[in-house]
């Protein structure tokens, strides 16, 4: 990933806040000038999204300074400081900010006002989808990336035909129509809150869809939650625990290589963030926290926030990374599969 100054991050982010936010959790309805309840507070009408100029700019009454812009909703939506705003900003653009990832803080009680609720369109989604086949694109996409599965995941799914959305001059404009690999991502009581998904060609490699005004390339991968704050303690529970044993990483592919390398059950965490914050259920006594050895060191510092508060918990804990810095578990599968042929 690439390191990204304070001022760096603000210019990659200008113009691009609604995909940021809604990266992060927060539900695309929210982002309009129309006043509405607060994602973050709640409210009636305390709230409005003025993306003035491109800055994520927004008005909430209900806060002290009555709003900011983008990193200040980023920072209000995920109850942290300005650094965590900061890191968790820079993920979703797929670098890191040059300041430390801060520990999120306990989530607040969440408001008696009521928050819009996606959860028929995540049961439609679904509903459209097919568990993954060999020739299907997820099914390429994976064989693509070394991850041969012995059997389908019920939590992994294809969807023939997913619209790709993206904001053009403040409105919701649909770039194209793509296969995509749809990832249930469950809470804490085991009930779906998200769906993840991957846009991909038909051939099963990564969609590149590009933004109609600058032409720059827009990420293949979104969230799409069910409720706003749904998201700590979260994760894709790609296999279910053993023997009090399970492995934790952030990505999906990373889960299942490391799955393939190891024969551990591995659950997904989404994000360095979603890491930090995964909640697990008391019969885990034994963790494996797989990071990648990336040179940004995000991932380093994500498994050893989690790696604290598990210890804490009482729960036997374990950091495995590649040996060499640069590599991921992807890499180290394609080299055990190419030293073994």
């Amino acid at each position: 990933m690439t390191r990204l100054s304070v001022s760096e991050l603000r210019l990659k982010a200008n113009g691009r806040w609604v995909d940021i936010l809604t990266a992060l959790g927060i539900p695309l309805e929210s982002l309009t000038r129309q006043n509405k309840p607060c994602p973050a507070c709640g409210g009636t009408d305390r709230f409005s999204f003025t993306d003035s100029q491109g800055s994520g700019s927004f008005v909430c009454r209900a806060i002290h300074r009555q709003g900011g812009d983008g990193f200040e909703l980023a920072r209000h939506w995920l109850n942290c400081d300005f650094r965590g705003a900061l890191a968790a900003v820079a993920d979703a653009l797929g670098g890191t900010a040059a300041v430390p990832v801060a520990v999120p803080p306990t989530a607040r009680p969440a408001p008696a006002a009521a928050r819009p609720d996606n959860g028929e369109a995540l049961r439609k989604l679904w509903k459209a989808s097919s568990p993954i086949s060999p020739a299907d694109p997820v099914g390429l996409y994976l064989a693509g990336r070394g991850l041969h599965l012995v059997a389908a995941l019920p939590v992994l799914r294809c969807h023939p035909a997913l619209p790709y959305w993206h904001t053009v001059h403040g409105h919701p404009c649909r770039l194209g129509t793509y296969p995509a690999m749809l990832a249930a991502v469950q809470g804490k009581e085991g009930r779906t809150v998200a769906l993840h998904r991957t846009y991909l060609t038909p051939a099963g490699e990564k969609a590149a869809p590009q933004d109609p005004d600058t032409g720059e390339v827009l990420p293949a991968k979104k969230l799409k939650t069910r409720a706003s704050k749904v998201m700590p303690g979260a994760a894709v529970r790609l296999f279910s625990p053993a023997d009090g044993r399970l492995a934790l990483t952030e990505g999906i592919e990373t889960g299942l290589a490391v799955h393939l390398v190891s024969g551990l059950p591995v659950w997904s965490c989404v994000s360095a963030n979603g890491l930090c914050t995964v909640a697990l259920p008391p019969e885990i006594g034994e963790v494996f926290i797989a990071g990648d050895n990336d040179e940004s060191e995000t991932g380093q510092r994500a498994a050893e926030i989690l790696a604290t508060r598990l210890r804490q918990e009482g729960r036997r804990v374990e950091i495995i990374t590649p040996s060499a810095t640069g590599l991921d578990w992807l890499d180290v599968l394609n080299d055990a599969e190419r030293c073994a042929a």
